[in-house]
């Protein structure tokens, strides 16, 4: 028998306000586990927000503005045609 079976078996044969107190007790360590072993979704979003800031503006020569593209003549041809 698994320790979750375990557990159902016990809480089942408790009165509803001790499985209660059980399952209160359970979700304490499930987030206290998940706040120190596992990245928050605020967590990966501020990861994100960091590496977008870090990286911004560091690939601005590689690409031309819409005015370097439109300077160059005949760039626009198809789309100025309809």
């Amino acid at each position: 028998m698994s320790i979750a079976e375990q557990i159902y078996k016990l809480v089942k044969s408790l009165p509803p306000d001790e499985a209660s107190e059980v399952l209160s007790f359970a979700e304490s360590i499930r987030a206290k586990h998940l706040t120190t072993s596992e990245p928050t979704d605020t967590t990966v979003q501020n990861a994100w927000v960091e590496l977008v800031e870090s990286l911004a503006g560091s690939w601005g020569e590689d690409f031309p503005t819409l005015e370097d593209i439109r300077a160059i003549p005949g760039q626009d041809i198809l789309r100025e045609s309809f």
